[in-house]
């Protein structure tokens, strides 16, 4: 819903400095022009302050949902403006094939996208990655004050799979790191009045306890005990009720995290499309391997998967995350095939 909200803003932001009024055109019927059809396009196509990846411009799949929203909203606007006309009057014809001919211009000849493969990174780029964060690495890009609330970021997206956002919206009681059994509690809180961040970071998928490895539950009490209270690198932070937080001390921001991330692209080893939500795919496909290995049934399989993953107990999402694992089973075999038929000397 929230990003459907954006592209209609930004509909009406390129109306406005096209001088046109956008009310008045689509409930009068006086629909856009070849001319203004690709002025629309062209804003549609723009990734306004960057994408993440730093181009200037959206993917094909992502421009291609823009228009096909923008078109319907001209649907729902236009037909006002039609509900109004009698039925049996050739003018009612007219305006529907008018408004017809619009949205087909805005979405015709439309880049086909290209599938994007839910892959994570190899084992060779998921060794760069923990090279390039450990804190006083030579391959740590990051400032000496900053490398240990990274290292934590970047191992919790690494080692539990969360969402960009769920990490953000962690607050430290959402924490249990004492006792045999640490937990991190993911826990959905849509509109929040204490959280003031521009683009609040929202938990999409379902609230659910996630076990924490003793090794990394002790990481997290580091960071919270220790450097997260140093004032001079993160001023009120004890304050916060964040897990992390920006050197000001207040819950850290999406475009902050996306920073750290485009930083990583930097390092050697490591992928130019490096990001959370890569490292989620990473998580998935070390799971798959997993679960072959214990030769866990699909169902049960697919049942652990989305409950770690927050995802509705029928999501099929599973199947695509698990791409990578069934092509080197099939590579496996394959070659098993061949080696069969013809032996080697």
């Amino acid at each position: 819903m929230i990003g459907k909200a954006r592209v209609i803003a930004q509909f009406h932001t390129w109306a406005e400095r096209s001088g046109i009024d956008l009310l008045e055109r689509l409930q009068g019927l006086r629909f856009f022009q070849t001319f203004e059809i690709e002025g629309l396009r062209q804003s549609l196509r723009s990734a306004g302050g960057g994408s993440r990846r730093g181009d200037p411009t959206v993917s094909s799949a992502v421009w291609i949902t823009r228009c096909r929203i923008i078109a319907r909203y001209i649907e729902w606007h236009a037909g006002f403006g039609i509900q109004k006309l009698d039925r049996a009057n050739v003018s009612f014809r007219e305006a529907r094939e008018r408004l017809h001919d619009c949205q087909r211009w805005l979405v015709a000849d439309l880049p086909t996208p290209v599938p994007v493969s839910r892959e994570g990174l190899t084992g060779e780029q998921q060794a760069a990655l923990l090279r390039a964060i450990v804190p006083g690495s030579e391959s740590n890009p990051f400032p000496a004050k900053y490398q240990f609330r990274n290292f934590v970021l970047v191992l919790l997206y690494y080692q539990l799979g969360l969402r960009l956002s769920e990490a953000l919206a962690l607050k430290t009681t959402d924490l249990r790191l004492e006792g045999p059994t640490p937990r991190l509690f993911v826990v959905r809180r849509a509109d929040d009045p204490a959280d003031t961040r521009q683009r609040q970071p929202l938990v999409k998928t379902k609230a659910r306890p996630l076990p924490v490895a003793k090794a990394m539950a002790r990481v997290l009490w580091d960071w919270i005990i220790k450097d997260r209270k140093d004032r001079k690198r993160y001023g009120k932070a004890s304050k916060s009720q964040y897990v992390f937080v920006s050197r000001r001390g207040v819950g850290l921001s999406k475009s902050s995290v996306e920073a750290i991330f485009r930083t990583l692209r930097e390092c050697e080893g490591v992928p130019g499309n490096m990001s959370a939500h890569l490292l989620r795919h990473t998580w998935n496909d070390r799971f798959s391997r997993l679960a072959d290995d214990a030769e866990l049934r699909d169902a049960v399989e697919k049942q652990l998967r989305n409950f770690l993953m927050g995802w509705k107990e029928t999501s099929e999402q599973g199947a695509s995350y698990a791409r990578r694992a069934t092509q080197e089973e099939a590579d496996r075999l394959m070659l098993t095939m061949q080696n069969d038929l013809v032996p080697e000397a």
